[in-house]
């Protein structure tokens, strides 16, 4: 199956919603509710939330696809005040994990931040996430801080740390 990555776009935000609850679903259900995850998703991730992210200056976003259908989604930031370029958003749908799909798009963040002048991606990722936890070890992943990350009702322990972008190879196929 091919896939390719490219710039989001603004018909793609639908899908990215629907994207984003198919792989919190499977990646936090195990630690947070169900209708923790949804409240969350249908407060924060509207239309017209997901429409002023995409027409952010600050904000960009790339996705993965196959068969007409997104399958990846990655969205960087750039946080002028603090002088981090930030991915807070990386998710590859169960079935295409473990392709490389999420390593294309994570280069993709690279390319962006070196663009930028940054030599590091900061991520926050959720202590129980153990799946994503490793996947970022793999690369170095060097968590500094900690706070707390509210969804719904339930508060978990949410790791802020950075990878090296010099620990991505930029092998992005790009379509």
């Amino acid at each position: 199956m091919h896939i390719a990555y490219r710039p989001w776009k603004e018909s793609d935000l639908v899908s990215i919603q629907n994207l984003l609850l198919e792989t919190w679903l499977d990646a936090y259900a195990s630690f947070i509710p169900e209708k923790d995850l949804i409240g969350y998703h249908e407060a924060t991730y509207t239309v017209e939330a997901m429409t002023a992210m995409f027409k952010d200056p600050n904000i960009n976003g790339f996705v993965a696809e196959a068969d007409r259908s997104l399958v990846g989604y990655i969205r960087t930031r750039i946080a002028q005040d603090e002088k981090r370029f930030y991915v807070p958003s990386l998710y590859v749908l169960p079935h295409h994990q473990g392709k490389g799909v999420g390593r294309s798009l994570m280069a993709m963040a690279v390319d962006e931040a070196v663009v930028h002048g940054f030599d590091r991606i900061w991520i926050g990722i959720m202590e129980k996430n153990k799946d994503g936890l490793d996947w970022y070890r793999k690369f170095g992943y060097k968590a500094v801080e900690e706070a707390p990350f509210t969804m719904g009702n339930t508060t978990v322990n949410h790791y802020i740390g950075y990878v090296l972008v010099k620990s991505f190879s930029p092998r992005t196929e790009r379509a």
